[in-house]
């Protein structure tokens, strides 16, 4: 897998210099560990995370530990801003899908970047926005779409967020995505399996033949993949309009494995 740099996170790749000024000196690197929780429901947001490598996944759980996916977070976007400029608590649980790599910074320099910056709070809702239309988009395709369909979405989605043909994902991290048994994933698997889309083995799932794949899922991907394309205009503006990329040893290390972590 490709070594993580420090400019690849989408947010901070997209940054006017001013604004990248405001945030340099904050960020900080983490390692981002599978299974780690960067918060839980309720918890204060404490830090922002920018993903360089790695899924993070946005998950609501039951009592009883039942529960789905909500949305997935990689170098696409940014995990805890939406929380964190409102001061408010989590609403659901963010918990490391793929391992990687990121940098991070306090909420509270975040707050004080965004009211120095009228571009940053507008280059910030994108994200934002991009974020809500995921989440809704999930909560239409969980009750109308078969669970075929969501999992060749859910496949696409983390194939494009990962560095490696081979997605190190479980059938069972894949059944807690779904809100599913994990007989049922095993079952699709084989079939996806049979029909060429993907290889399954011990571990992790490779994608054989994304347009197999991008046949079997539903409408909801193709209307993702569109929101996308309308923020792409917004980054390339202000890219034009003087970016930066953050260089090589710019960001401190700090020695521990993952900003936030619970576990």
């Amino acid at each position: 897998m490709a070594a993580a740099h420090p400019s690849r996170n989408q947010f901070l790749a997209g940054l006017t210099v001013e604004d990248s000024a405001l945030l340099r000196s904050q960020l900080v690197e983490a390692d981002l560990r599978v299974g780690g929780l960067l918060y839980v429901r309720g918890d204060r947001i404490n830090e922002v995370v920018f993903p360089h490598s790695g899924v993070a996944v946005l998950r609501a759980s039951l009592r009883d530990g039942a529960g789905t996916g909500l949305a997935l977070i990689g170098r696409d976007g940014v995990v805890g801003g939406f929380a964190a400029k409102a001061s408010a608590p989590a609403t659901c649980d963010c918990e490391i899908l793929i391992e990687g790599k990121a940098s991070y910074m306090t909420a509270a320099a975040f707050r004080y970047a965004l009211d120095r910056s009228p571009t940053l709070r507008h280059w910030s809702s994108q994200f934002d926005n991009a974020l809500m239309a995921q989440t809704q988009q999930t909560a239409l395709c969980n009750a109308t779409h078969s669970v075929e369909a969501r999992m060749c979405r859910w496949l696409l989605e983390v194939h494009e967020r990962s560095d490696d043909e081979r997605i190190p994902l479980t059938q069972g991290a894949l059944a807690e995505l779904l809100g599913v048994r994990r007989t049922t994933v095993t079952v699709i698997a084989g079939e996806l399996a049979d029909a060429g889309a993907i290889d399954c083995r011990r571990g992790y799932m490779r994608v054989a033949d994304r347009a197999a794949l991008e046949q079997r899922c539903c409408e909801c991907y193709a209307w993702l993949k569109s929101d996308a394309r309308r923020l792409a205009p917004e980054r390339d503006r202000a890219l034009t309009a003087g970016a930066v990329r953050l260089r090589d040893g710019a960001v401190p290390k700090r020695d521990h494995s993952a900003a936030g972590s619970r576990s």
